[in-house]
């Protein structure tokens, strides 16, 4: 899990998701009902500081989503390199010999 580019930026994705709908709904409850959530001292900083770390979520998702474009491309680009086939460009050129000595065959 999360061997190269690709694979750790989706992982990001995923949890960079979830902290962005959790962390925005937890400040669109401050926002709107904060008396639904106890406990809360200064209501105004907890909104604020919700809303920065959602704000910070949505910039782990933006660069994942960039991270795996990167790793997309360079995917596309591999397979471009091999061939449209999924040939290398050296398996094209290889031909078997047509001059190989029959050991043990019988006519």
């Amino acid at each position: 899990m999360c061997n190269d580019v690709g694979e750790g930026s989706r992982c990001c994705a995923f949890y960079s998701v979830t902290g962005l709908i959790f962390t925005a709904w937890v400040g669109i409850m401050l926002q709107t009902q904060p008396f639904f959530i106890a406990g809360i001292d200064d209501y105004d900083k907890a909104k604020t500081s919700a809303f920065g770390a959602a704000a910070m979520f949505f910039f782990t998702f933006a660069v994942s989503m960039v991270g795996i474009w990167t790793d997309s491309s360079k995917e596309d680009a591999v397979a471009t390199a091999d061939g449209a086939n999924g040939t290398s460009n050296g398996e094209a050129e290889y031909q078997l010999a047509s001059d190989v000595p029959t050991y043990g065959t019988t006519h």
